[in-house]
């Protein structure tokens, strides 16, 4: 396996400190709103305006203001929403290791040994649903303020919000979506793209790579992450040439290059279709003071 590669590069905390919490206003111009991705952590998200859909290990659940999502560690997935449609969430993710004991203890041994079979989305109206957001609100006031002690609070209402996870799993009965080999079979190929995405890549190649058909590795990519294989590639160059259209004075043609792109023109056309800008208005937009 790819280690490190496997996971999401954006930090969750600290060490010592294993908890985050994200306000994500997503870009209503574009379909695909979080791209797809993973890691070790837990994650609750509450959704506060707008509609999307969460896609989670080739599962797709709606998602609408108040629901909230419960996305377990390793588990591959990503957020679209229609074009021109708002779609706002925060998210609190963590480690649950914040919460296990020096010993294995009861509590730690019945509520933390094992993953929670919670249902992947719990709409505003199901039971200890407002009780939950209630003690994820606190978290995000007390993350945003870090006000003395703010460490030890969040500390003590995320035990809170397990608790109440954990009287949801006792009267659900669902298992979790491990998504099986197909998910790890996408999360391989994830990872090698985002190793080498500089370098060509066609599908020819990476099936060949991956010793699979072309239409099997397509099929399976799609089915699982609910975009194209190629889109996805095309996304992730974008996505990395923003950053060097925001951090070098390098060229368009040397930026599309240095990204993967081997035909210039062709990079202009897909960034435009992503940003619905050209290379250079972002350049210039991004660079711009305030």
């Amino acid at each position: 396996m790819y280690g490190e590669e496997l996971k999401e590069l954006e930090p969750h905390g600290t060490k010592l400190f294993p908890l985050r919490v994200h306000d994500f206003c997503s870009d209503p111009t574009v379909i695909e709103r979080v791209a797809t991705h993973w890691h070790s952590e837990f994650e609750i998200l509450v959704v506060v305006n707008g509609q999307g859909e969460l896609h989670l290990n080739g599962a797709s659940y709606p998602l609408q203001v108040g629901d909230v999502a419960v996305i377990q560690p390793d588990q591959l997935h990503a957020m679209s929403a229609p074009m021109a449609v708002p779609f706002d969430f925060y998210a609190v993710v963590f480690d649950p290791i914040l919460l296990q004991s020096a010993v294995p203890d009861s509590i730690q041994q019945q509520y933390l040994s094992a993953p929670l079979q919670v249902p992947p989305v719990l709409p505003p109206t199901a039971p200890l649903v407002a009780q939950l957001k209630a003690e994820l609100a606190v978290i995000q006031r007390d993350f945003d303020q870090s006000a003395p002690a703010y460490m030890l609070r969040i500390k003590g209402h995320l035990y809170l919000v397990w608790a109440i996870l954990a009287q949801l799993a006792e009267t659900a009965h669902v298992k979790v979506n491990s998504g099986g080999i197909a998910v790890e079979l996408t999360k391989t190929v994830i990872a090698f793209i985002q190793a080498n995405y500089e370098q060509p890549l066609t599908l020819s190649s990476l099936a060949t790579r991956f010793n699979l058909s072309k239409s099997y590795l397509c099929r399976i990519f799609k089915r699982t992450t609910k975009i194209a294989l190629t889109d996805y590639i095309n996304i992730l160059r974008i996505t990395q040439s923003t950053i060097l259209l925001k951090t070098t004075t390098d060229s368009i043609s040397a930026i599309a290059s240095h990204v993967g792109f081997n035909n210039v023109s062709y990079f202009n056309k897909v960034f435009h279709r992503r940003l619905q800008l050209t290379p250079t208005e972002y350049r210039r937009a991004a660079t711009t003071p305030a």
